[in-house]
């Protein structure tokens, strides 16, 4: 089946994905306002490759704007890694390294976040969908830093939190935020006043349960990558060597959903595009789409995520807006950028105040990276006790503390899925003391170490 069979956004296509658009009967809007508004959209457990069967967002997003070949999760894990896009900081610097997010997260980072720093610098503030895994245990919070807050209290469930006030909706969960998103964005034109909002979808995590529309649209659908259930994991860590291989009916359950579920969202995303379009603010507004992590489906027998493999910790990064060159690039971006990107579009300087470990993309989305972006990424997971460091063509994998072969190398020029681990022929000892430092950095020295020796 054709992936992009669908072509509609607004209208009928919005109203199959559940989305209801608002009025545009006041008239035009107002003038764009001086500094661009920002909005991050953010999915939950996107692979990479799925983004290709997402037409609108490629034609409205990536096309117009910066889509990255090497987008990646700071660490591959929903909690922490929303954790990291709220605070711009690694795990290993905001401390949150498993799913009980919301409560050490209240504690620790809520008083100093993007929301936070962009309501100082006069931005109206929203989030829209879901917000730290464990937000069910304190429901009744609103956090500091958002003007508007429509947040669902657990993944999937009818029950929200809508400007601090508990309500129960009808209906499927990413419909209700990207609607409400919509009624934002129409108030904000009639302002002029810019605005950051952060809608933080839930497709196309399981259980999977596209909308009628799409239910079925993928039947039968396989997936079947080259490292799909990997013979030979010689060249794995010894723990990995007996696993079992995945099951191919479970791969295709996911593949199916996954693609199913992006067929909604894809249309939520062309009813946003149309909408602001319809509200005179798209051309005034950089539009950042990305997901939380990857995800592994069969691939060297592994399922899910948190594992420090190209499915599971590259992630679709794709950027739009004033100022932004249309093009591919092959730059090392990552979550932990968009932080520091997000107020410096504000005119704040991300340097100020707490130490940011991410860089402000500006640069590197109006021209071709230069010397000064980083040349080496950090990617991790604490709390399985590895990390990864991407630098070139060249991943290295290092597991803490373990036993069994813990180091890994590949060269991803000559093998882009990861089945020939080269570091038996590979002087490791450099990139273990790299990766050390850097793991253990924050802040204006760990971007210092991104950087190659002049």
């Amino acid at each position: 089946m054709s992936i992009d069979r669908r072509t509609l956004i607004g209208g009928a296509g919005a109203a199959a994905a559940g989305v209801v658009l608002p009025s545009l009967a006041t008239g035009a809007a107002p003038a764009a306002a001086a500094r661009p508004n920002v909005l991050w959209i953010v999915t939950d457990d996107q692979p990479r490759q799925t983004l290709d069967y997402m037409p609108q967002t490629v034609a409205q997003v990536c096309d117009p704007g910066v889509r990255f070949s090497n987008g990646y999760s700071a660490v591959p894990l929903c909690g922490p890694a929303r954790a990291t896009l709220l605070s711009g900081l690694y795990p290993h610097n905001h401390g949150i390294h498993d799913n009980a997010t919301a409560e050490p997260f209240r504690t620790r980072h809520e008083s100093d976040t993007v929301a936070t720093r962009m309501q100082g610098a006069g931005y109206t503030t929203a989030l829209f969908g879901k917000y730290l895994n464990g937000y069910n245990q304190q429901s009744t919070h609103r956090p500091p830093g958002w003007n508007r807050w429509v947040v669902s209290v657990e993944n999937g469930s009818t029950t929200w939190n809508v400007d601090g006030t508990i309500l129960t909706i009808t209906g499927r969960q990413d419909p209700y935020a990207v609607t409400r998103f919509l009624e934002f964005t129409r108030a904000q034109a009639n302002t002029g006043a810019p605005w950051f909002a952060f809608l933080a979808l839930s497709n196309p995590h399981d259980a999977y349960s596209p909308t009628p529309a799409n239910a079925g649209a993928f039947n039968g659908a396989q997936w079947r990558p080259t490292a799909l259930n990997e013979a030979d994991l010689s060249d794995k860590p010894s723990f990995m060597r007996n696993n079992p291989d995945q099951s191919l009916a479970t791969i295709d359950q996911h593949w199916e959903g996954k693609l199913e579920e992006l067929q909604d969202t894809d249309v939520q995303i062309a009813a946003v595009i149309a909408a602001l379009d319809q509200a005179g603010q798209l051309a005034d507004t950089i539009i950042f789409f990305i997901s939380d992590n990857g995800y592994m489906l069969g691939e060297h027998r592994l399922l899910k995520k948190e594992h420090p493999y190209e499915e599971s910790a590259a992630i679709p990064f794709a950027v739009r807006g004033p100022g932004v060159a249309p093009r591919s690039s092959p730059a090392l971006v990552s979550q932990v950028d968009l932080m520091p990107t997000t107020l410096a579009v504000a005119g704040l300087d991300p340097n100020a105040g707490r130490p940011l470990d991410g860089r402000s993309m500006l640069s590197v989305l109006a021209s071709e990276p230069d010397a000064e972006w980083r040349q080496r990424l950090l990617i991790e997971h604490p709390l399985w006790g590895w990390s990864m460091l991407r630098e070139d063509n060249t991943v290295y994998i290092h597991r803490h503390g373990k036993s069994g072969q813990p180091e890994e190398v590949y060269d991803l020029l000559a093998d882009p899925v990861q089945m020939r681990s080269v570091h038996a022929s590979t002087d490791t000892a450099p990139w273990r003391a790299k990766l050390t430092a850097m793991r253990q950095a924050t802040g204006a020295q760990l971007r210092a170490l991104e950087e190659l020796p002049s």
